[in-house]
């Protein structure tokens, strides 16, 4: 395995999405979804694990989900665990992490992945990744991967490519990014051929995303150039690394970093892909039933239901008659029944419970 590479794992998010699975002390990422005997962030790690050297991942997350990290990846290095020292959105994190590469290598490169994705082809994703990080090592450029749509998506960001730049590897200049259209802006994305599905995996080496991060913006350009120099001479770093979460921007490595830059691309990736961040997603990446439900791990009997998902704790059983289309989801004290396409509400249903009912139910 090349020394040079490494990836980073983002796993620390709160996924209010799949509540009541997920929740506050122990969101999606460390829970088994999927019913598969494994959380997601142990099936990320494993991918990642048989083509980058297990030295070389790093896991990002909050510091009360340290231990967490360190139950579910055995033997993992203290120094692999990166805990945030408060609730962001996903720029300092990349940031912290690619200075942490850059400090261990100096022509380090990066792929950056949240922990919660469906990878159905491993073998093709090993390559893609592999030929993804040669890309970026041998040249500036901020890579995306993309998925081709399949459908009309209205929870997928979308890249949209332009020119070719690799035929090989299938490496498209970026023509723009847009976040998770209209349902008339989807349909026109999918049927142009022109857009794919944003998988949320970014590839860079650390002097490049470093650069693009110190040229988006001046103020975070002087913080930045500061924890690198303070990475360098091996400072305490607890009071700098709070500036930077503090005055990062609170928008997307796209929004912030990549729109900005004039060097980004995108690989048409062949591995199969899927976000599991909403309980439509995960009934979409799941064996169905004739009848087009998906039952985790759970016993339970239906009768006239189609396009529904189940998941219950031991011991418990559903009974449900005549519903379409809807989620069914107990987890400890909480049971959601709710349709299953008007995911936005999930949030304003975990907001309300805590609000109303209390902290205990989130």
């Amino acid at each position: 395995m090349d020394k040079r590479n490494f990836c980073v794992i983002l796993a620390g998010g709160q996924g209010s999405r799949l509540w009541p699975m997920s929740r506050e002390k122990k969101p999606k990422q460390f829970i088994d979804v999927l019913g598969t005997g494994k959380s997601f962030l142990q099936m990320t790690y494993e991918r990642f694990a048989a083509c980058i050297d297990a030295d070389n991942i790093i896991i990002v997350t909050n510091e009360s989900y340290r231990q967490l990290v360190i139950d579910q990846i055995p033997g993992i290095k203290y120094e692999n665990v990166l805990m945030e020292p408060m609730r962001r959105n996903t720029v300092p994190a990349v940031t912290w992490a690619a200075l942490e590469v850059k400090r261990r290598c100096p022509e380090g490169r990066l792929i950056v992945s949240p922990s919660d994705q469906n990878i159905t082809d491993y073998e093709a994703f090993q390559q893609d990744v592999l030929r993804g990080l040669d890309f970026v090592g041998s040249s500036d450029a901020l890579l995306t991967m993309g998925a081709k749509p399949t459908r009309p998506e209205v929870s997928y960001g979308y890249i949209q490519m332009a020119d070719l730049v690799d035929a090989e590897s299938q490496i498209y200049k970026v023509q723009s990014f847009t976040e998770k259209p209209a349902n008339e802006f989807a349909k026109i994305f999918y049927e142009s051929g022109e857009f794919l599905w944003n998988t949320g995996l970014f590839l860079w080496s650390a002097d490049a995303f470093l650069n693009a991060v110190k040229g988006a913006s001046e103020e975070f350009a002087g913080i930045v150039q500061r924890v690198k120099e303070a990475y360098q001479t091996g400072a305490y770093m607890a009071d700098l690394l709070l500036e930077l979460f503090t005055k990062c921007p609170n928008m997307s490595l796209e929004q912030s970093v990549l729109e900005k830059s004039d060097n980004v691309d995108v690989m048409l990736s062949h591995f199969g892909w899927a976000d599991l961040g909403t309980w439509a997603a995960v009934h979409e990446a799941m064996p169905k039933s004739d009848m087009g439900n998906v039952v985790i791990d759970s016993k339970s009997l239906l009768y006239d239901c189609h396009d529904c998902i189940i998941k219950l704790p031991d011991g418990h059983v559903a009974v449900v008659q005549g519903l379409d289309d809807y989620v069914v989801v107990e987890e400890g004290n909480v049971l959601v029944i709710c349709k299953k396409g008007d995911q936005k509400n999930i949030r304003k249903f975990v907001n309300d419970a805590q609000l109303n009912l209390g902290e205990e139910y989130v």
